[in-house]
């Protein structure tokens, strides 16, 4: 469970339940453990990524080749 430290005339003191705590202080491996987790989340996978980029290249231009069916047939 944590607390919450005030410094009152010089002197480090837990502070009264429900007062509002503006700092947290961390311990090294703590910071290593969120700065772990934050910077996992944004990696990408290259295998999803290269499928995405080639399925969304796919469909563009096949709707594209299909448009300019449509209209040609739209012609005619």
């Amino acid at each position: 469970m944590s607390h919450c430290v005030i410094a009152y005339n010089g002197y480090l003191m837990l502070a009264p339940q429900g007062f509002d705590c503006t700092y947290v202080m961390l311990t090294p491996s703590e910071l290593d453990d969120i700065k772990n987790v934050s910077f996992g989340s944004l990696t990408i996978d290259s295998q999803l990524y290269s499928d995405l980029t080639a399925y969304l290249l796919l469909s563009f231009f096949g709707g594209h080749v299909l448009g300019r069916l449509v209209k040609t047939m739209g012609r005619r």
